[in-house]
């Protein structure tokens, strides 16, 4: 009996399979760092007004967070009165979440999608300047770019793109005083570059950030989570 070659059906059968299989990993690799994307675009945003404002400004910047460990912050802000510590989140959809609850709800369609709460990831970060600096006053900011909204209202501290550029319109206009700005200096100088650094504190940030809690109004130094410029 001579020998069938089944070539032919082999390759009908494993081509489509190969193709499935690459589409599948493709799918999964834009699952993957779509949510990156989409923050690395928001701070880019962000970044964007800050520039315009031609106010001194620090980006994705890593520091030591005072506890032994690190912390990765999406943007410094020196302003005549002192610090301003931004949280950038890009979000689609309705936002429900309150001041001091430990976390917050995306609905998007009937999809919910539940996540940290925002002001306090930001608020270890606004601690974490407080212990490599002195005097200087730090406040902050957790900024939603995209056409997130807030159903019940935004929680003190939360502002969108608009609501940034009025707050750094409002600031005072005089010159950045040198004890501030030789602050900053050293603020900066505290900054970690390297990769592996990098890596490791954005994996810490995620089980940080549930850690901390709010503290009551006028507890602390810095106006956390939001203030006055």
């Amino acid at each position: 009996m001579p020998d069938q070659d089944f070539s032919p059906l082999t390759a009908a059968v494993v081509e489509p399979l190969l193709g499935l299989l690459t589409l599948v990993l493709i799918l999964s690799l834009l699952k993957a760092f779509l949510p990156r994307l989409r923050g690395l675009l928001g701070e880019r945003a962000v970044a964007r007004v800050l520039k315009r404002q031609a106010l001194r400004v620090a980006n994705d910047i890593i520091l030591p967070d005072g506890r032994g460990g690190l912390t990765q912050i999406d943007h410094l802000v020196l302003t005549p009165t002192g610090i301003l510590v931004i949280e950038t989140k890009n979000y689609s959809g309705l936002i429900f979440g309150r001041e001091r609850e430990a976390r917050w709800t995306q609905v998007v369609g009937r999809h919910r999608h539940p996540f940290q709460n925002p002001l306090r990831q930001n608020y270890g970060h606004i601690k974490a300047v407080e212990t490599l600096t002195t005097t200087i006053a730090v406040e902050g900011r957790v900024v939603f770019v995209g056409r997130a909204r807030f159903p019940k209202g935004r929680p003190p501290g939360v502002v969108d793109l608009a609501g940034l550029q009025r707050d750094l319109a409002a600031m005072p206009k005089r010159e950045i005083p040198l004890a501030l700005r030789l602050e900053w200096e050293a603020l900066i100088a505290q900054a970690r570059q390297d990769r592996r650094t990098r890596r490791a504190s954005i994996s810490a940030a995620s089980a940080n950030a549930m850690m901390i809690r709010l503290p009551r109004p006028g507890s602390i130094r810095a106006q956390a989570p939001g203030g006055r410029l």
